[in-house]
């Protein structure tokens, strides 16, 4: 690693121990509100990001919304994720029993019960954080695929935070012979699917329009035969009560046609999250992300499905 960006990343690291402590040492009503303060403020020191989440909800939602739908919306949205912040800084496994309520908590049995393991898809939806908590605290050695951050000591540091409620992080660079491994071996994984794929994605469509989607959790449905269950966090009623909700397992589609299964069931996800997501706009991280940026080979894509 270059000296300067050692130095840089100890500061950022540095910075951001400081932020926390501080947050910790607050009563948790008074550190929320600052979290949402922090949401609000973002719009000021983001305006590119708001732009792009204006022009994404304008692309799905059309003129079914109004300029000022969308900026309620974005703000509510902006609220959330200082929200989130705080939470993960303050959330502790004991938090599990007394915040989180499980909807669908027999689908966690059928996982554990489960020879080929299960997938639960979760989106960056609501507080999403909170979901690997629930699950390291209700599934043994259960796993969730995650991207390591460039600065190497805030990952140090929330692997080390996320391992306390029992769950085994997966860099998404080791993926694929990890989450096969875990689930031969019964295990359930935990994938955050609704980010852009890139080159690796496969196009299905969402709110009408082609985006590269993580294929990995159908090729991984099919090969093992293992559930897949989507599985989200709501706001529930009280001071900092959540639910997390599990559904039905997903059917899954198996031709024998590889390419057109892989596409099939990835669609099938989308399709569950575009329910979702065209119900509850604001809970939404996706907003935020070029969701729909396609990469060159995606190019002539739109024109032949």
């Amino acid at each position: 690693m270059p000296f300067r960006s050692d130095i840089r990343y100890r500061f950022e690291y540095a910075g951001l121990q400081c932020l926390c402590a501080g947050i910790r040492f607050l009563p948790p009503a008074a550190s929320l509100r600052f979290g949402r303060w922090i949401g609000s403020a973002a719009r000021y020191v983001l305006p590119g990001r708001i732009r792009l989440a204006h022009d994404n909800l304008a692309g799905a939602f059309g003129n079914t919304l109004t300029e000022a739908q969308r900026h309620t919306i974005i703000h509510k949205l902006l609220k959330l994720l200082g929200e989130a912040f705080i939470e993960s800084v303050i959330f502790t496994s004991e938090d599990v029993q007394r915040n989180i309520t499980i909807e669908g908590k027999h689908f966690l049995e059928r996982a554990k019960a489960s020879k080929n393991g299960a997938i639960f898809l979760v989106p960056h939806f609501g507080m999403w954080e909170l979901a690997s908590f629930t699950f390291g605290a209700y599934l043994v050695q259960a796993s969730v695929i995650y991207k390591p951050l460039k600065n190497p000591y805030i990952d140090r540091s929330l692997i080390a935070a996320r391992e306390k409620s029992g769950l085994e992080l997966i860099p998404s660079k080791q993926a694929l012979r990890r989450v096969l491994g875990n689930l031969k071996k019964g295990r359930a994984v935990g994938i955050l699917f609704d980010q852009n794929a890139g080159r690796s994605g496969v196009p299905a469509t969402f709110f009408g329009k082609t985006a590269s989607t993580y294929g990995a959790p159908a090729v991984f449905a099919l090969k093992t035969g293992c559930p897949v269950f989507p599985a989200y966090m709501m706001p529930d009623h009280g001071f900092r009560r959540h639910r997390l909700i599990i559904g039905e397992p997903f059917p899954l589609i198996n031709t024998g046609n590889r390419e057109h299964d892989i596409l099939a069931n990835t669609q099938q996800y989308n399709d569950f999250l575009e329910a979702l997501v065209r119900r509850y706009p604001e809970l939404w991280f996706g907003w935020l992300h070029r969701r729909w940026k396609l990469p060159r080979s995606f190019a002539q894509v739109n024109e032949t499905i």
